[in-house]
């Protein structure tokens, strides 16, 4: 598959309960509190929105590194490759996520065309 360009349009951190659903979603972890949503258009204006779920901390970073299951550690391992693979951020565990999330509007990402619709590309 061919990658495209898109520009990131809005990104932002949400509580999972109260912000985006009213209830937790089955699959995510008690660990898993804080959502980074990011939406990006590519040049002939097609849309997409990638989530990742985290817990963040007080200070707004993140741990890489879960307690709990594999698939709730992929999931950070998956927002960090994100981070460090678009320039955001070369340290994660000092990185301000809460903060450092409205600096990625206008930044351009790579986007991977698929089956059910484009996905941001997360190496």
């Amino acid at each position: 598959m061919e990658r495209t360009k898109a520009v990131i349009e809005e990104a932002s951190v949400h509580k999972i309960v109260g912000d985006l659903f009213k209830r937790k979603p089955p699959g995510l972890r008690f660990n898993e509190t804080d959502a980074v949503v990011i939406t990006a258009r590519t040049e002939d204006g097609r849309v997409m929105t990638e989530t990742f779920y985290l817990c963040l901390k007080p200070d707004g970073t993140f741990d890489e590194q879960s307690m709990g299951s594999d698939a709730s550690q992929a999931r950070r391992h998956r927002l960090a490759r994100f981070i460090r693979y678009y320039g955001f951020a070369e340290d994660i565990s000092i990185y301000n996520l809460r903060d450092g999330v409205g600096d990625w509007k206008g930044r351009a990402v790579e986007v991977l065309p698929s089956e059910k619709g484009d996905i941001i590309f997360t190496p």
